[in-house]
């Protein structure tokens, strides 16, 4: 962001309790993610049993129950990957602010 005397800015503070979020929304994701997996594992696809209940589960029910299982676990990966990257590019943001101010004023910070 750039600050009222022009010069680009991160707050560092924000983006790592912003952070700290992304890594309860890994948190959460995962549990739901297990707790519903291990919920619809236990049963499988037998629901239903083989007659028309069971036809209908397999037709309506088990596809979108697969893709948010799948939508869980994905979000939870994502977030685990890239929830620590956003923090480090903060800090990356922060060096080449002061970086960039040291360099415009011969090496000497203000």
């Amino acid at each position: 962001m750039a600050d009222d005397d022009s010069t680009f800015s991160v707050d560092i503070d924000a983006l790592e309790r912003g952070g700290v979020n992304v890594k309860h929304l890994a948190t959460l994701a995962a549990s739901i993610y297990g707790d519903l997996f291990n919920l619809t594992d236990k049963y499988g696809h037998t629901l239903g049993g083989n007659g028309d209940v069971g036809k209908s589960f397999e037709t309506n029910y088990y596809p979108g129950a697969d893709a948010s299982l799948q939508f869980l676990k994905d979000l939870k990966d994502l977030v685990d990957t890239h929830g620590g990257k956003v923090i480090d590019l903060g800090g990356l943001f922060g060096n080449v602010d002061d970086t960039t101010i040291d360099e415009s004023h011969g090496g000497h910070r203000r």
